[in-house]
């Protein structure tokens, strides 16, 4: 017997009672649907997520600045005011330099380090000459821009170059993110010592997704930032000028979580401290990779209770067919075939309720999705809250299948042992 003939009696026997059938692929259907929604989910929050990770310089970029001093004592208490030293908070935090750079360029796992020019604005203007409170920041080497429209600013161009926080769109009179792609700007900057303020202006080249960690802020491409500081260092004495609040360091592409802690390690002694962008949005992805568990253990419950309905279903169709596997064994059917056929009948019961507990899900995330992106996602361009892999669909289906296989085996296994001639006398 070819296993395409097991197949084939599988399926005809699931139909021979279609009540019993479907109600057990019903139970299936509610587990499979619950986990496809919940693994959805965490994958379209994961992924914005990691876009957001991308947007502010990736996995493998590590923010280096000035150790804080005198904030905390032993055990991360607060320590004690000294009386005498009198140090505020501003004054517990010193500005980098070149020697920084070149300093930190030398700690191992470091492979390359760029200062990042603090950069103070006043204000920007667009198509309708109304004045916007504004802040930018400059790029980051192989920094990967989330865009709704346009592109990222180009760190080779001697024009002057702009990303675009979305919430200026409007504001400064553009209809679209598409409208305002091309068009020029003005930004005042104003000098640290006199106050005066002069005006550059700048191309808006591409206009970002909304983003968590950097809300309403723009990107300037390195022509721009340095014309920028350059504004803002005027006046100023020689000595406070070349100074910089933050050192983006890159690590190798395929840096391991041990890694990185060796790398803050040496920072620490070296004097520094360095975040890494998971830090900052590290408990946002645990707080909805541990919501997203508890409800994939919701369907866990219920594939649970569909392994009884499948015990049940195979068990019930053993006792009604116990004269039929009689008769197939004595025409010489091993126990072996007759074990395979209510297995196979098992696992095409959890194919079935899986496979239709995916489509179901798949057809409720293009729904949710619809309505979060007209609501309560407005704002947040490019989120995607429920998204579907093909692979991760394919393991629920081979894991309820296999579900489905073990919990078929105590039936298939009754009918394997039948006897023969005591099943020809069942009635």
């Amino acid at each position: 017997m070819k296993f395409s003939d097991i197949l084939k009696s599988a399926s005809s026997n699931l139909m021979r009672n279609k009540g019993r059938t479907i109600l057990t692929i019903v139970a299936i259907f509610i587990g499979a649907f619950t986990i496809s929604l919940t693994t959805g989910v965490n994958i379209g929050v994961n992924d914005y997520i990691d876009k957001q990770v991308g947007s502010v310089g990736g996995q493998n970029q590590i923010m280096i600045q000035p150790k804080m001093s005198g904030s905390t004592g032993e055990e991360g208490e607060p320590q004690k005011y000294d009386e005498d030293k009198k140090t505020s908070s501003m004054q517990q935090q010193e500005a980098l330099d070149s020697k920084d750079l070149e300093k930190i360029k030398e700690i191992k796992g470091i492979k390359n380090a760029e200062a990042m020019k603090s950069v103070s604005t006043s204000y920007i203007s667009g198509k309708n000459d109304e004045k916007y409170v504004f802040s930018g920041m400059p790029m980051v080497e192989e920094l990967s821009v989330d865009l709704e429209a346009g592109k990222a600013a180009d760190q080779n161009s001697s024009e002057f170059q702009i990303n675009l926080a979305p919430e200026y769109v409007k504001s400064l009179g553009y209809k679209s993110s598409e409208e305002a792609i091309g068009k020029t700007v003005k930004i005042a900057a104003p000098s640290a010592a006199t106050g005066e303020e002069k005006v550059v202006e700048a191309t808006i080249v591409g206009v970002r997704n909304t983003s968590l960690i950097q809300g309403g802020m723009s990107l300037m491409n390195r022509s721009l930032a340095d014309e920028i500081s350059k504004i803002n260092e005027e006046g100023l004495p020689e000595a406070m000028k070349g100074q910089y609040g933050l050192i983006m360091g890159e690590m190798s592409k395929d840096v391991t979580k041990t890694e990185i802690a060796d790398v803050k390690e040496r920072l620490d002694k070296a004097g520094y401290m360095g975040q890494t962008v998971e830090d900052q949005i590290g408990m946002i992805r645990n707080v909805i990779n541990a919501i997203t568990g508890v409800l994939t253990m919701f369907g866990a419950i219920a594939l649970l209770a569909a392994s009884f309905g499948i015990i049940n279903t195979l068990y019930m169709s053993v006792q009604e067919r116990t004269r039929e596997i009689g008769l197939m064994k004595a025409m010489g059917l091993s126990s072996g075939k007759v074990f395979t056929i209510f297995s196979v009948e098992a696992a095409l019961i959890g194919f079935l309720g899986s496979l239709l507990g995916i489509l179901g899900a798949v057809g409720a995330g293009a729904l949710i999705n619809q309505i979060a992106a007209d609501s309560f996602l407005k704002s947040l361009t490019g989120f995607t809250l429920i998204q579907f892999s093909a692979s991760s669909s394919a393991v629920i289906i081979l894991v309820i299948m296999g579900i489905a296989f073990l919990a078929g085996t105590l039936p298939a296994r009754r009918a394997a042992k039948l006897d023969p001639i005591e099943s020809l006398r069942y009635e």
